[in-house]
């Protein structure tokens, strides 16, 4: 009977996951409807032959863990952020700079960023940013973060993330291709519905600080003080 039950529930989240990645392409496809004005076309008697259609450039997406530190360091902290959530915003620009400098440039500790979208745009934002490599991703995702009042709520989303995309290397044609493939965004469901199961999270941002199998979990924008704190007692010899 538990079975059974368990096997009804993983058909209805499954079911519910393939809903919600839908409704979110068909959103992003919304943000994202600018179409080329097409060539004119010239009259002819003549009989021209079909034009050969372009095959659609594939994205090539990085969807690896962003880490930022020294790997082999026993501390991992972990955070999931939405690139459209203020509170994330606080955290990446207020927060992570003091973790970096007590922490993670002197080998105590790895910092471990992950994308963790919850809506639309930072989906798209999101499917973005794994289109870039290296620095380019760290440096995208510092500029959204520092201009998301302006872009996350901009009345054409495609003009406001445009130039940011440009300066990351990325066409207009480019940008769109990585925010509206249907692939993409199903695997970007699938890794943050992954993580979501694992440490059972509820919110954006949430920072979960690892040292082997002992683990610590602030919700919501934790004080420097308090992060500093949980890397502290975890790293006791006698934290259970």
């Amino acid at each position: 009977m538990k079975n059974l039950l368990k096997a009804f529930l993983t058909g209805v989240l499954l079911t519910a996951s393939v809903q919600v990645r839908a409704s979110i392409l068909d959103d992003i496809k919304g943000f994202f409807s600018k179409k080329e004005a097409a060539e004119p076309v010239e009259k002819s008697d003549a009989t021209e032959p079909a034009p050969i259609k372009k095959e659609k450039k594939i994205p090539d997406y990085d969807f690896s863990e962003k880490t930022i530190g020294d790997s082999s360091a026993p501390v991992k902290v972990i955070v999931f952020t939405s690139l459209t959530c203020p509170h994330c915003s606080h955290l990446h620009l207020q927060i992570i700079p003091k973790l970096r400098e007590r922490y993670i440039d002197n080998g105590k500790a790895e910092l471990i960023l992950i994308d963790f979208p919850l809506e639309a745009r930072a989906m798209a934002a999101s499917l973005i940013a794994r289109c870039l490599r290296g620095e380019a991703y760290f440096a995208f995702i510092d500029t959204l973060f520092k201009h998301q009042k302006q872009w996350s709520v901009a009345p054409n989303l495609q003009e406001a993330l445009a130039p940011h995309a440009k300066l990351a290397g990325l066409s207009e044609k480019e940008m769109i291709a990585c925010a509206t493939d249907r692939a993409g965004t199903r695997e970007m469901t699938r890794i943050r519905n992954m993580y979501a199961a694992r440490y059972n999270l509820r919110a954006t941002p949430t920072v979960i600080v690892r040292l082997g199998k002992k683990t610590k979990e602030l919700v919501g924008v934790p004080d420097f003080k308090d992060l500093a704190a949980a890397i502290e007692q975890i790293s006791a010899p006698d934290y259970k």
